[in-house]
């Protein structure tokens, strides 16, 4: 890795410079042996061809998809979590499901979700995102015990921050700071088996917004069957 030890590239990456990133980047590319490039690799830094665009910064033009991280990865493997460990158990999900009937809501918001009690199954993406924007915080208080449950609002009530059209910089530092304590309270509650990447990804959710706009400019609903956001 012409003489410099591996150690120099992973600090190199670890200042998240896009400069020291695309050379690093350029070295794995050009990798003469398949260890090497692996070792290259090792440190973070692929090579894509997007680096050929002068202006491409691949620290900060990659986005994080809040669709995907918040809605179809936490809130779904939380509500897993929760029934696998028992801690919510049929009853608790049938008594969610008798609740979630007796809303009346906007045709806006969409059909009532009706799979709660078999396990949130084939929940869609907008269905996670309603269940844990508008319903969870209500359904959840009754059958959820209070120190799960006060895990669990600090996700709701941040992703309730996030998602708003219009943001404000309060809005943004407050919703980072719920999800921070909100995933050290998941791996203090729950262990670390329970941490997925996601868990780090949506730390750096209020930098990305900050670059990018509220996450209606960038997530990919957009992508997905068109749903009244």
């Amino acid at each position: 890795m012409e003489g410099r030890p591996r150690e120099i590239f992973q600090v190199l990456t670890a200042t998240r410079d896009p400069t020291a990133h695309k050379r690093i980047a350029e070295l794995a590319r050009t990798a003469k042996t398949q260890t090497e490039q692996k070792q290259t690799e090792s440190t973070g830094a692929r090579w894509t061809d997007l680096f050929r665009l002068e202006y491409f910064n691949p620290i900060s033009g990659h986005a994080i998809d809040p669709m995907h991280c918040m809605f179809l990865g936490i809130a779904k493997h939380m509500m897993k979590l929760y029934t696998k460990t028992g801690i919510i158990d049929r009853h608790g999900l049938a008594k969610v499901q008798q609740h979630m009937d007796s809303f009346r809501v906007p045709s806006s918001i969409g059909r009532i979700p009706q799979k709660i009690a078999s396990g949130f199954s084939s929940f869609t993406a907008d269905q996670w995102k309603n269940w844990t924007m508008i319903f969870s915080s209500v359904v959840l208080k009754p059958v959820l015990p209070d120190k799960h449950y006060k895990v669990w609002l600090k996700f709701a009530h941040a992703t309730s921050l996030l998602a708003r059209k219009v943001l404000s910089q309060a809005d943004i530092e407050l919703a980072d700071q719920l999800l921070v304590r909100f995933c050290g309270d998941v791996e203090q509650t729950y262990g670390t088996a329970a941490i997925t990447p996601n868990f780090h990804m949506i730390c750096h959710l209020a930098d990305v917004i900050k670059e990018q706009g509220p996450v209606y400019s960038f997530w990919c609903f957009s992508f997905e069957r068109y749903v009244k956001l």
